[in-house]
């Protein structure tokens, strides 16, 4: 059974999607952002073709509506998870062989997490919901994210890469939990250095997971692989950008980190 057909949103003439088709020009009225379509059933292809910034601006405000912080319309909610289902589909695809139920958790996971988005202070709305939805699946299930909360946030850095200078030779010895938490002290350092953005810190997280993966273990000019043609593919259909512009981001980030790292400190 579906994550869709568990949500009762896998038909379009579902009550629920029937509902929320009912509502949009209500929504539409008092959130004039939502009027690029005018009818739910074809946001999802305009959110493809969208902007990223467009795309959240409505995913925001849609996050509003659905809370109860907000509009406390549950039919928002039942919007809002709709068109967020290929991401969890996918999600549901890398994770079926961790629990026979993974589709029931992962359709509570992002219940919950579209209704109580934190639109007062919120960007990036799919990501985040699907990020989010991912990890209180594998908090409940007590592995991966649950088991060291720092893992979904670092990278793997090929030994070619000039941050290894700055690292203590003991390091070396340091168990892999320790190694992941420097990277993690090292991400954060950049942040708060200015070296990088939070939104480059998602970027390389997102695309480093998803070379992993992919098992892409060639360094190339060192990156780690980070830069591959099939890693910036998948990043960037999840992202809803061009692979191109995954590739330039994710180079300038490194670059960023390379030209900052003596600014940044790196845990002893």
């Amino acid at each position: 059974m579906s994550v869709a057909t568990q949500l009762g949103l896998g038909d379009p003439e579902s009550h629920a999607l029937a509902t929320a088709r009912s509502r949009w020009p209500v929504w539409v009225s008092v959130r004039p952002v939502l009027g690029v379509v005018d009818d739910l059933l074809e946001l999802p292809a305009w959110l493809r073709r969208a902007e990223r910034d467009d795309a959240d601006k409505v995913l925001l405000a849609l996050a509003e509506l659905s809370s109860p912080e907000g509009g406390d319309d549950v039919a928002a909610t039942g919007a809002l998870a709709w068109v967020l289902l290929p991401g969890v589909s996918l999600l549901a695809s890398r994770m079926f062989t961790l629990a026979p139920r993974i589709d029931q958790m992962l359709a509570a996971a992002l219940w919950m997490e579209a209704r109580t988005f934190r639109w007062q202070r919120g960007h990036r709305v799919a990501a985040n919901i699907l990020m989010n939805t991912r990890k209180a699946v594998m908090r409940d299930l007590g592995v991966g994210v649950a088991a060291d909360p720092t893992w979904s946030r670092t990278i793997p850095v090929a030994p070619s890469e000039r941050i290894w200078e700055f690292i203590p030779a003991e390091s070396c010895n340091v168990s892999e939990t320790s190694v992941q938490e420097m990277l993690v002290e090292l991400l954060d350092s950049a942040c708060a250095a200015g070296v990088i953005t939070d939104d480059d810190r998602f970027l390389l997280v997102d695309v480093a997971q998803t070379a992993d993966r992919q098992q892409t273990v060639r360094s190339g000019r060192g990156h780690a692989g980070l830069l591959g043609n099939d890693v910036s593919a998948e990043v960037a259909k999840r992202q809803g950008v061009a692979a191109i512009t995954v590739r330039r981001r994710t180079s300038r980030a490194i670059r960023a980190l390379r030209g900052g790292v003596t600014a940044v400190r790196v845990p002893a």
